[in-house]
């Protein structure tokens, strides 16, 4: 008779929590996200067999498909993790699957993991994201609301539940807080608190090139240029490369030594704010795009530089192209 004790529990690489026992006959194997899900998944069927309900409940497999059901036995959290596994983790990049599992196990799973899919109405769906409004989360709820729509859409599909609740389900706009550029004086006092920072260095990279924080891994210098992998490559495509001419003022802070643009860029956002309190550090790329702007070098050289690519006009994205010797000569403008 198996007892709970007799459970192996181990977490995985990629961070689920699976219980196995297979003995007497049994192959019973019960996965989730949670420990305590996973926990009280295998001590419900120790009591079922306890009882001697012999029907053996299905394994819950995080690389498997969900079976046909009517949708009465699973749950939402159950069918976002296989959603996860099966769609979201083959067709986003790791940064972009990261923070989406964020919003899922930190929001949404301790509100709404639990409860059978089929039982999902549009007020319980509005009440929730009218609750992170409430606490001031709206970039939050707005990542919330894509989530839930996505993963009740395929629940549909499954043939789940019939319809999806989100259609019915509304809240307003997140007014999302723009980057502000340095002044120059703010430059010249940044450059200046700078000179006694393990991460000078870094910094100087970020105020010259513009590049986003998680592009700083892939830097190297070729020929006059820093050259990096283009962040908004999305998954399975070809990745692209940039290549942003050395501006004279950062010429005294190369060549990196490497290994140090490997830093991790949630290090570099905390230091820069202890450093600079008033701004972020995304900032930097703003005052770079601003002060190129400012100093007349053409906004279509600027948007090659740090990669703003409109998908939608062709004429910019695929038939632009500027010789390196013009955009060296054009980089010399840049004054801070």
């Amino acid at each position: 008779m198996p007892k709970l004790k007799d459970g192996h529990f181990r977490k995985t690489k990629d961070g689920y929590w699976q219980v196995r026992y297979r003995r007497n006959g049994y192959d019973i194997e019960f996965t989730s996200k949670h420990k305590e899900v996973v926990k009280e998944r295998f001590r419900e069927w120790v009591k079922s067999v306890a009882n001697e309900q012999t029907v053996k409940k299905p394994s819950v497999r995080k690389d498997t498909a969900p079976e046909k059901t009517d949708g009465a036995d699973m749950t939402f959290g159950d069918f976002a993790e296989i959603y996860f596994v099966n769609v979201k983790a083959v067709n986003v990049k790791a940064v972009t699957l990261d923070m989406q599992k964020r919003c899922l196990t930190r929001h949404i799973l301790p509100v709404l993991g639990e409860l059978p899919i089929s039982t999902i109405t549009p007020m319980k769906c509005q009440i929730f994201l009218n609750s992170l409004l409430e606490d001031g989360l709206g970039r939050t709820a707005e990542e919330a609301k894509v989530l839930l729509k996505e993963i009740l859409r395929a629940a549909v599909g499954e043939k789940l539940i019939t319809e999806n609740p989100m259609n019915y389900v509304k809240i307003p706009k997140h007014q999302s807080e723009h980057g502000k550029a340095l002044s120059k004086e703010e430059i010249r006092a940044f450059i200046t608190v700078c000179e006694n920072s393990f991460y000078q260095k870094q910094f100087m990279i970020f105020l010259y090139t513009g590049i986003r924080r998680g592009e700083l891994g892939s830097v190297r210098i070729e020929d006059g240029f820093i050259v990096v992998a283009n962040g908004k490559t999305r998954k399975n495509e070809k990745q692209q490369y940039r290549k942003i001419p050395i501006a004279p003022g950062l010429k005294k802070y190369l060549p990196i030594p490497e290994g140090d643009t490997q830093k991790n860029g949630k290090v570099l956002t905390g230091v820069f704010k202890k450093l600079f309190p008033s701004h972020q550090l995304y900032d930097l790329r703003h005052t770079f795009t601003t002060r190129c702007l400012e100093c007349g070098i053409p906004k279509e050289v600027v948007d090659v530089w740090t990669g703003h690519v409109n998908r939608s006009d062709m004429t910019t994205s695929v038939y632009t192209h500027f010789s390196d010797k013009f955009m060296l000569s054009e980089i010399e403008k840049l004054d801070y």
